[in-house]
């Protein structure tokens, strides 16, 4: 989990990590202090207090976060849907307050954003957020994404498939640090083991929820869990995330994480458009051939998926 504070309790944790969940799912939504309040069963007051020791951030301040960096990623990611489509769809209730909430934590109109190269758009992150110190060896900032585009090549063909629905437990954590993945990892298998819930045939997964392209990597936000049944009761801030059914394109890799998100590069500009698709949701799942907990992320063989839909 991304909590900054060192002495948060394991009930505030829990709290925290439930309320984070709410959010994931309910982000366009009420998500109004009252409502998380209530769902982290605390005083408005209190849980602001708790939420913002835990996150370094008041609930409001993450909401609205999310909520830009969700539109930033959709105005790029899908250039032919209109602006005030994509406000009201990242939760904004009007587009005079989506633009002057956007211009204000880019520097720049959602307009202009668009139309700005992928060499200009680091520019705009790094107004917003700067490298956090420590990550160097770890994640590399995303830069000359052009680069990219025109030399990374993913080593198996991407193919197309149609995938069905399965619920998976996790745990939340952030990219802050590389040993966040096998932390959560181990924490929630640590948890799944007395109630039976890991087999040898266990599938692993790490579900990506933001990018560090526009998203600082200490705010990016990461679930790691495994496939369940849906009669499994989570508890100690476990939470179900929906693999919904539906058409995926996938290829199989092996690296570290830097190798990861120039794949995603290149599979995004180089293939999905050229073999007829598009991406359908801002998400991304990692299915691990053997449990993160126990062997490196870098050396593990997985599978990444993308949800797509034909154009």
């Amino acid at each position: 989990m991304h909590i900054h504070g060192h002495n948060i309790k394991p009930e505030y944790q829990q709290a925290v990590m439930k309320v984070q969940h709410y959010i994931n799912l309910n982000l366009t939504g009420d998500v109004s202090l009252v409502t998380l309040a209530g769902i982290a069963n605390y005083s408005p007051f209190h849980f602001q207090k708790i939420f913002t020791d835990a996150i370094s951030e008041t609930p409001k301040q993450y909401v609205i976060r999310l909520r830009l960096e969700r539109s930033a990623h959709y105005i790029k990611l899908f250039p032919d849907l209109a602006i005030n489509e994509i406000a009201s769809g990242c939760g904004f209730s009007s587009d005079s307050i989506f633009s002057r909430a956007f211009k204000n934590y880019y520097g720049i109109s959602a307009d202009k954003f668009r139309k700005l190269p992928h060499n200009k758009i680091q520019e705009v992150k790094k107004r917003r957020n700067r490298f956090p110190l420590g990550l160097e060896p770890w994640i590399s900032p995303i830069s000359d994404i052009q680069g990219k585009i025109n030399t990374v090549k993913i080593s198996s063909s991407p193919v197309v498939s149609t995938m069905y629905s399965f619920q998976i437990a996790c745990i939340q954590t952030t990219l802050s640090h590389r040993e966040n993945i096998p932390f959560a990892f181990k924490s929630i298998i640590q948890w799944a083991i007395p109630q039976n819930l890991i087999t040898s045939s266990t599938k692993y997964f790490g579900i990506w929820l933001d990018i560090p392209y526009l998203t600082a990597p200490d705010k990016c936000r990461y679930l790691c869990g495994f496939e369940v049944s849906s009669d499994i009761n989570p508890t100690r801030g476990i939470v179900i995330q929906t693999f919904n059914k539906g058409l995926y394109i996938n290829y199989k890799m092996v690296g570290n994480i830097n190798e990861t998100l120039n794949s995603l590069i290149a599979l995004n500009h180089n293939y999905i458009d050229s073999m007829g698709y598009s991406i359908s949701e801002m998400i991304c799942f990692e299915q691990f051939d053997e449990s993160p907990a126990t062997k490196p992320y870098d050396r593990i063989n997985r599978s990444l998926l993308i949800p797509i839909n034909i154009k």
